[in-house]
């Protein structure tokens, strides 16, 4: 997944849809690792109202319509994604394949993307009350927002609400770790991307269940990234330029100034004033 965030409206067609490295190039570049159940772009219009072109194909057989959708996301802010999906409830995968459960997620003025796999979405969305409503998909990573727009609602902060996304999660395992032998954490992966017209806060926590493997390797997951050699995957790559942020799940291009974000940790970026404020904050506690 990639997002931008810029002090004047843009498309990211290059980040996107036409660099070496872009994202669209991620959907097919490892035989075996293809990104294939559906992809997505997000972007806020003229109104500064969430749109997103998606669909629920593999983004490889569909890149004419990918890089199309890429030109016509013309904003300040914009999110795209590719699906692997996961299959925490081991659902009949063919139920699972659908623009319902394909991402970027939206609602009211936000857009949301998440990497990873959610273990416990069933615990989590009987916390949402009336949030469970907008759940409309079979998507661990759906409720996983609804999660986030609770706890936005309740704090008004972003940054905030990913902390307490976080920390409910964190309280939930205790109760429940017992249902999942085997498992060691409650997920694995929260890289999130949560969008409003004019603010992108980013999440990237991707450790916990696969603690055994960083161990042995130096990444997360004993894997690398799918077009950067020795970039860990799951380590959110990020850079600025000027008026101009992006963040990715793995750098996006081949210009040098991509940096990682550290585990467990939140960048939040803002525009203010025609101005970008970017900062970064560590969260405080254990590790799911």
């Amino acid at each position: 997944m990639t997002a931008v965030i810029s002090d004047a409206p843009s498309a990211s067609s290059y980040l996107l849809a036409e660099s070496p490295k872009c994202l669209l190039a991620q959907a097919d570049a490892v035989p075996g690792r293809f990104q294939e159940d559906g992809w997505g772009v997000g972007f806020f219009n003229a109104r500064g109202v969430p749109a997103v072109v998606k669909s629920a194909g593999p983004a490889r057989l569909e890149k004419k319509a990918f890089a199309k959708a890429a030109a016509a996301a013309v904003s300040r802010v914009s999110v795209a994604h590719l699906r692997d999906a996961s299959n925490p409830g081991k659902i009949n995968k063919e139920l699972l394949i659908g623009r319902a459960n394909t991402q970027p997620f939206s609602g009211g003025e936000l857009l949301f993307a998440h990497n990873g796999t959610l273990f416990i979405k069933e615990e989590i969305k009987s916390l949402l009350g009336k949030y469970a409503a907008g759940v409309k998909g079979l998507n661990d990573s759906e409720v996983l927002f609804w999660q986030v727009v609770k706890m936005l609602d309740v704090y008004g902060s972003p940054v905030k609400a990913l902390e307490m996304a976080l920390d409910e999660i964190r309280t939930v395992w205790i109760s429940c770790k017992d249902r999942y032998p085997g498992l060691e954490a409650p997920c694995r992966g929260l890289n999130i991307f949560l969008a409003s017209k004019n603010s992108l806060t980013v999440l990237c926590h991707y450790s916990g269940a696969w603690s055994s493997s960083v161990k042995k390797t130096g990444v997360p997951g004993g894997k690398t990234a799918l077009l950067t050699p020795g970039w860990g995957f799951g380590s959110i790559a990020w850079r600025r330029d000027g008026g101009r942020a992006v963040f990715s799940s793995e750098p996006a291009d081949a210009r040098p100034g991509w940096k990682k974000m550290n585990d467990l940790q939140i960048a939040h970026a803002e525009l203010k004033g025609g101005r970008l404020g970017l900062k970064f904050s560590d969260i405080k506690g254990a590790a799911l």
